[in-house]
């Protein structure tokens, strides 16, 4: 895959996401072997019971085979991966066998209502992603860099009012290639986790789908947080359910403001850009023998 593609498309924009927690980090590995050492020596979780994450009063337990990171860690791990700041990782849950993964960044919103859902126009929406892009790619192709279209749904945006989820994924591409951006949105009472699958078109098509159900089935909310738990007098978020879809797509609904222009590049799978310099398979293979020898 052309990761270089969707970096050039990112850094911009996410770099003033990251905005003042970008001096958090510690200075990027100064070579591979640096990247690494350092990736090598995370502390990557393994375990069948899940993980408590107090920060967001919520437990995650991976599916087989995945591995996890938390809070500083997963953070460290996106900015190294990356080459930008995800300041809101809250963990990561990574396959080593394919390399891939699942990030999950957490929002205090306050309590998302769910009641405005048919305000969602997924037609109206793909429009929007369109034109938006195609005015992208003309400031792109000014500053040097190669254009990508948005093709299409491959899941129209859809909301389970019983698991408080609400999911879709797009299609992106190029001349050269296409990939998906899967993403879903899980609602609690305090606020939201977003849930962004990583990985190539062919791995979606395969197992994509399942790996990201699983991920959502295993994170759970604890009880007295879940959103079922609301009570009267709660923060309670400036939107709905389908304009917090909207803002994480990156398009207006009906006469709201645009919630974060081409912000939908944020979550377009992150690492399709996997590392600022070309490591790829030797440095996947390094990681991929350390998880096996953990």
């Amino acid at each position: 895959m052309k990761r270089a593609l969707l970096r050039a498309a990112l850094a911009g924009m996410l770099c003033l996401a990251a905005g003042a927690a970008l001096a958090e980090q510690a200075p990027y590995p100064k070579d591979e072997a640096a990247l690494r050492k350092e990736l090598s020596e995370m502390n990557w979780l393994f375990g069948p019971d899940g993980f408590q994450i107090e920060a967001s009063h919520s437990t995650v337990k991976p599916p087989a085979g995945f591995s996890t990171l938390l809070g500083k860690e997963a953070q460290r791990y996106e900015y190294l991966i990356n080459g930008v700041e995800f300041p809101l990782t809250e963990f990561v849950v990574y396959n080593p066998d394919d390399h891939v993964e699942v990030a999950i960044e957490f929002r205090r919103e306050g309590f998302v209502k769910d009641d405005d859902w048919s305000d969602v126009d997924p037609d109206d929406f793909l429009k929007q992603l369109i034109e938006g892009q195609q005015e992208a790619n003309k400031e792109r192709a000014a500053n040097g860099q190669e254009p990508f279209d948005v093709i299409g749904w491959i899941e129209k945006p859809s909301y389970d009012a019983t698991t408080h989820v609400a999911h879709y994924v797009l299609e992106l591409g190029d001349d050269q290639q296409r990939w998906p951006n899967a993403v879903a949105v899980k609602l609690g009472r305090e606020g939201y986790h977003k849930f962004i699958w990583v990985g190539d078109m062919e791995q979606y098509r395969e197992n994509g789908k399942q790996v990201l159900a699983s991920v959502l089935d295993g994170h759970s909310y604890d009880e007295g947080y879940r959103y079922v738990d609301y009570k009267g007098g709660d923060k309670v978020a400036a939107y709905g359910i389908a304009g917090l879809v909207a803002a994480v797509a990156g398009v207006k609904l009906g006469k709201g403001l645009l919630a974060g222009g081409l912000a939908f590049l944020a979550i377009a799978g992150k690492k399709f850009a996997i590392l600022i310099v070309p490591l790829a398979a030797g440095l996947w293979a390094a990681v991929k023998r350390f998880f096996r020898r953990s």
